[in-house]
């Protein structure tokens, strides 16, 4: 460890089990990898909500340890809802403690849950960082406008490169790889009803794997009463080795949400040199440009869904050329600067 990366001896990290399912998981991941003197204290678990309260509990206890050990800022990573609601019970402690405090937004329903709480009681929250970490542009200029803090920086998720990369031969049939939550604000159901309203003529030549939790019956359901079975797989959650099998099986990501931060699907896929199919919300347009690596469209149009599926299918070149230019756009994201960035910033909060 050189003398520069000292300063990650100071931080203490607060998110989610890394067992967990989602995107802040699988970037923790990859930040105990990066990070020298990594020290993490989950508030949640994957077994559910009794195991979880113990660890909200065994987080609060272990604070002040690694207070008196020399942590001095505390990074909290926050979504909305329940994690919000636990993650403010952190963010007080800590402040009775003496960290320094870092709120990094992770949630993509983080305006509306804002709104349903009161502005003021989120600025109260916000307020008593020293940083507030934005995933994208958009989210920074939300922060800004909205709570007017002084500081409020861009951090991008980060990116593992891809040790190697293969997709099929042949685009025949086009391969779709939707990865995600499976509940509304994803678009995933707006994706079955693309299928089904074009099952016959994209039958044979169009195929779907789905990998992702949440109303598993709704669309297991929707599936089979559309007969959609030999056109759509649904695999579950996935992760790991599986998830980069389904990388090199499938052309295309598409990921068509109503709300988002920072896609850590989108992300992946690119850095699988593969072109993505999307919505323009949150930090998408800062990683999807229409035309060079990818297909935006409005949420819930599906005849423009429908369209962009179609661009590939009928243009087996582009998916070539898109996919490409993903895995130029990626290395943005790679480790190296996102720690240059965090290093940056936690210097200047202990400044």
């Amino acid at each position: 460890m050189n003398n520069n990366d000292s300063i990650f001896s100071k931080v203490l990290i607060i998110g989610p089990s890394r067992k967990a399912q989602g995107g802040v998981a699988s970037f923790l991941n990859i930040y105990s990898e990066l990070l020298p003197d990594f020290k993490h204290l989950a508030t949640n678990s994957k077994r559910g909500f009794i195991p979880g309260a113990f660890a909200l509990a065994g987080t609060l206890l272990r604070m002040p340890v690694e207070r008196i050990k020399g942590r001095k800022i505390l990074h909290v990573h926050v979504a909305s809802g329940k994690s919000f609601v636990r993650k403010r019970i952190i963010m007080r402690w800590g402040k009775l403690l003496g960290f320094k405090l870092i709120y990094h937004c992770h949630g993509g329903n983080t305006q509306n849950y804002f709104l349903q709480i009161g502005i003021p009681s989120a600025k109260r929250v916000i307020d008593s960082c020293s940083t507030i970490v934005a995933l994208s542009k958009t989210w920074r200029d939300y922060f800004d406008t909205t709570f007017r803090h002084p500081d409020v920086r861009i951090l991008h998720n980060p990116l593992l490169p891809t040790a190697h990369i293969s997709h099929p031969d042949s685009t025949s049939p086009l391969r779709l790889l939707f990865l995600g939550n499976l509940v509304d604000a994803k678009g995933i159901f707006d994706l079955l009803e693309v299928f089904a309203t074009n099952r016959r003529r994209w039958h044979g030549r169009v195929k779907l794997t789905i990998g992702g939790n949440g109303e598993n019956e709704r669309l297991l359901s929707f599936i089979k009463d559309n007969e959609l079975t030999d056109m759509v797989d649904f695999l579950g959650w996935v992760n790991g080795e599986q998830k980069e099998e389904l990388f090199a099986e499938n052309h295309v990501l598409i990921l068509p949400s109503y709300i988002e931060c920072l896609p850590m699907s989108i992300l992946e896929a690119m850095g699988h040199a593969m072109p993505i199919i999307s919505t323009p919300v949150g930090g998408i347009p800062e990683m999807v440009f229409p035309g060079d690596n990818g297909i935006l469209f409005t949420p819930g149009d599906r005849q423009a869904m429908s369209a962009a599926i179609d661009c590939y299918l009928l243009n087996p070149a582009l998916v070539r050329r898109h996919g490409d230019m993903s895995l130029r756009i990626a290395p943005r994201f790679y480790p190296d600067k996102i720690k240059a960035d965090l290093r940056d910033i936690y210097s200047s909060i202990l400044k």
